[in-house]
């Protein structure tokens, strides 16, 4: 079977639909045939996979017209079209396959709409707050529009969520038989368990957005150096909140104790994330959190928020410890727990690891995948 990804990025470039468009794609090369149209001025070699770059260097509207006519070409012997975004992806990955008559799967793992109203300031909803009453004037209202024209012209669509999927048919429309609910997959990686163990180091790992609340991680280590003194912070991710956290730290007399790594490449924060003693997740929104399946795959014990996607992947006091969100003395008090209750902490890490091996298995999104797409290819 011929299978065409579209993905807004590709490795070398950070993120998650890039590591996870080329995990995909060397998996499924093993039986079909891959092609990936990616926006990219440069990507790492894929064995067995065909790699159409579209650059990024070039302007919006040409870039779209280009990875639009890519798709067409690529699309036309393929079976199908997967893509990994409903907006810069999403949008002529939805028109080639109308041309085309190809069906088209999305996988829909954020609302753009609401992410960039996020950053800009322009709301302080949670998520069906505002799909529910949206704020941000015009430019929210075009994302808004894209998206839900995508949703409503894929053949189908696979949130990596219970949560998100609920948000597709309540506030998009999308008919409950659309959707496909498929958890994210991620590989144990013994490779990446390497270097002594920071017992009093906290790791968080993400984009530095208002939202993932590092400033809240960064009150609580304030909190929990009265009884760890030795405990430090490191932040590995780059991102508008940056100049602010940095003042934070600063305020707070925590310079020495916060480190900033900034984006780093997948085998450095893997190496970190087996190195810290506990990885800590304090979002406001998560669809279904990588991060989480990350520290399982680490063995480093996880504290998250207790929200909608997040509760998914972590069961409070097995695989992971949930706290409520926007409570920083909760937060503190939480990690003082894995810092003195080694056996909690194990039982954690062996909880995580179990999840990987079932609910989080790759072959088991493969299996869920392909059957989706086995379920109309021949149509």
């Amino acid at each position: 079977m011929r299978i065409v990804i579209a993905t807004p990025i590709y490795p070398p470039e950070i993120g998650g639909p890039a590591t996870y468009t080329r995990e995909l794609g060397l998996r499924l090369a093993k039986s079909e045939q891959i092609t990936v149209v990616a926006y990219a001025d440069q990507a790492e070699v894929t064995e067995g996979v065909k790699l159409v770059l579209v650059a990024k260097s070039q302007g919006l509207f040409s870039r779209l017209w280009q990875f639009f006519l890519e798709l067409l070409r690529e699309g036309r012997n393929a079976q199908v079209i997967y893509v990994q975004n409903a907006v810069a992806a999403g949008l002529p990955a939805a028109i080639a396959g109308m041309i085309l008559k190809k069906p088209v799967v999305l996988k829909f793992v954020g609302d753009e709409a609401w992410e960039r109203a996020t950053q800009a300031g322009k709301t302080k909803k949670n998520l069906a707050e505002f799909l529910a009453a949206p704020e941000g004037g015009f430019k929210t209202s075009i994302f808004i529009s894209i998206q839900r024209f995508v949703l409503n012209h894929v053949t189908a669509v696979v949130p990596p969520s219970q949560f998100l999927g609920e948000m597709l048919e309540t506030y998009y429309g999308v008919p409950k038989e659309k959707v496909s609910v498929n958890y994210n997959a991620f590989e144990d990686s013994v490779a990446a368990r390497q270097g002594e163990r920071k017992a009093r180091q906290i790791l968080s790992v993400g984009r530095l957005v208002s939202w993932k609340r590092i400033d809240g991680i960064i009150n609580a280590l304030k909190i929990v150096k009265n009884a760890y003194p030795d405990a430090t912070l490191v932040i590995a991710g780059e991102g508008p909140e940056e100049a602010s956290l940095k003042k934070l730290v600063e305020d707070l007399g925590l310079a020495g104790s916060v480190e900033f790594k900034g984006a780093l490449p997948r085998e450095e924060t893997s190496a970190l994330e087996a190195q810290s003693g506990v990885i800590v997740l304090n979002s406001t929104y998560e669809g279904l959190p990588h991060i989480a399946l990350e520290a399982f795959a680490a063995q480093t014990p996880l504290i998250a928020t207790d929200i909608p996607g997040t509760r998914e992947a972590v069961v409070n006091g097995k695989t992971g410890l949930l706290v409520p969100p926007r409570d920083d003395a909760t937060l503190a008090v939480a990690i003082e727990r894995i810092f003195s209750e080694p056996a909690l902490a194990t039982s954690l890490v062996i909880g995580g690891v179990e999840a990987l091996k079932t609910t989080f298995s790759w072959e088991q999104h493969l299996q869920t995948l392909l059957a989706v797409i086995a379920s109309f290819k021949d149509n």
